[in-house]
């Protein structure tokens, strides 16, 4: 017991320490170019914050950005609205948006680290040890520099972070419980708690990120045909169509009163998302034949990927030695469930439209739900294969995954000066007596390319008005 004591205190030290240090990294981030057109928010933002479920795409044949991710915009802008302002009290205005960012993405990491943890282990309780080293599996995977542009969770642009892992993490809370039936045997969430909270939650995933909606709707069939494939296994073999009836009347009835209505809702935010003024025209066939190079640039261009899937396919192989027990039987299930996600997700891919900074479909933000799924299965297989490998195996096992995680940990440097040139044209800008300044040309202030006039500004600069970083606007450009 004091031994298990001691060896929770260390893991839990390690992932304070691992979270510390990802927090510090997170501060030295500068901020994206996305930010003034959010929080001010730009004319085109207005229309998505006034019709939260996009109703007038249908009345009145509307077309804006974004009709379908209202709780991403009215997240942000709220955010930075408050937040840094309220920090005001203790730093100045300048450190005050940066710490703010900062405090956001470390706890949305810390989210993704918990579910994760409680997803593989089967507790909420975080000084178990099958917890603890459910979360020292999956930490490592969170890059925050290193390959965190190839499979990247926590971007570095704050406004990636509101509109791709929050949702995603949201969307995490509201299938949680159906992996905890599924895999741990626990019980159903009561429907009165799902219709009191988990209703409105499956509203706010559906109207949040680009990402969501497509994820719900194939996790959901691969459920459903997973469900169906098992009961007509079991079903005496007579009349084929009284087969595939029973075996669609067996499918759980938590899919019938929570996925199909999440997936509906889905189908309708997909929908609005067709409205998207931000969608480029080109032709399907192109964007198909875009993919190959997505993938390649992922999955050849650095080690972290390969690195991934090596350990995904040696667990698959052991767990195939020790699937003859039922928790062995759903892990393979579960691998089988993932790689029939990916291989829908990745072909519906060119549906959601063409983007210009994405050029070949595929990125480490669009390949994030696929992404989660691996480090999920990973940090599962791996957990089950501590417990049934002999101790002979567990020799060069557990050497092998502590390799890997060293690898990741190693690989995720430093760079603590990133925002320093952003900050000190800040503080320039609070500083200067001018109405119009000239900055640094190699200076990027909150915008994605140079300014060129300063009427380029006046977004950016209403923004620094709002955080108090100036008391009035100042336009300002690249000299």
């Amino acid at each position: 017991m004091f031994r298990k004591n001691i060896l929770s205190i260390i893991l839990m030290l390690f992932l304070i320490c691992d979270l510390a240090y990802s927090f510090r990294q997170h501060l030295s981030q500068p901020l994206d170019g996305d930010l003034p057109w959010n929080v001010v928010p730009a004319d085109e933002v207005k229309p998505i914050l006034a019709d939260p479920l996009g109703l007038s795409v249908i009345t009145r044949n509307a077309v804006y950005p974004n009709p379908n991710r209202y709780f991403c915009h009215i997240t942000i802008k709220s955010w930075y609205e408050i937040v840094p302002v309220g920090l005001q009290r203790f730093i100045s205005p300048v450190d005050s948006v940066y710490l703010a960012s900062a405090i956001f993405k470390i706890l949305i990491q810390a989210l993704f680290i918990f579910l994760l943890a409680v997803a593989i282990s089967g507790t909420f309780h975080v000084f178990n040890i099958d917890f603890l080293i459910a979360a020292i599996l999956v930490t490592p995977f969170f890059q925050t520099e290193g390959y965190q542009s190839y499979m990247g969770i926590i971007d570095s642009a704050p406004t990636y972070v509101f509109f791709y892992a929050m949702p995603l993490a949201l969307l995490m809370i509201l299938m949680l419980p159906f992996h905890l039936k599924f895999y741990h045997r626990k019980p159903n969430p009561p429907l009165k708690w799902y219709l009191l909270l988990g209703i409105p939650l499956a509203v706010v995933v559906c109207f949040s990120g680009p990402l969501n909606p497509g994820v719900i709707l194939v996790s959901s069939f691969v459920y459903f045909v997973g469900s169906w494939l098992e009961n007509y296994r079991v079903q005496p073999r007579t009349n084929i169509f009284r087969r595939w009836a029973n075996s669609i009347i067996r499918i759980p009835t938590v899919f019938w009163y929570c996925l199909l209505p999440v997936s509906l809702l889905s189908l309708y935010s997909l929908y609005l998302g067709s409205f998207n003024s931000n969608n480029i025209s080109v032709p399907i066939l192109s964007l198909y034949s875009k993919l190959p190079a997505g993938i390649a640039n992922l999955f050849f261009t650095k080690l972290g990927y390969p690195v991934l899937f090596f350990i995904l396919a040696t667990n698959f192989l052991l767990v195939k030695r020790t699937h003859d027990t039922v928790q062995g039987r759903k892990i393979i299930q579960l691998f089988t469930g993932l790689g029939l996600f990916a291989l829908i997700y990745i072909l519906l891919l060119p549906m959601g439209g063409y983007r210009e900074n994405r050029p070949n479909i595929i990125r480490y933000d669009t390949f994030m739900p696929v992404l989660i799924g691996m480090i999920f299965v990973a940090g599962l297989s791996t957990l089950f294969l501590f417990k049934a490998l002999e101790r002979k195996s567990l020799n060069w096992y557990i050497p092998l995954i502590a390799g890997v995680l060293v690898l990741f940990t190693l690989n995720d440097q430093p760079l603590f000066h990133k925002a320093d040139s952003q900050k000190s044209a800040l503080r320039q800008i609070a500083e200067s007596p001018s109405d119009t300044i000239g900055l640094a040309p190699d200076c990027n202030l909150i915008y994605w390319g140079k300014l060129h006039k300063p009427e380029d500004s006046k977004l950016v600069s209403r923004m620094l008005t709002k955080w108090r970083i100036t008391d009035h606007d100042k336009l300002f450009y690249n000299e």
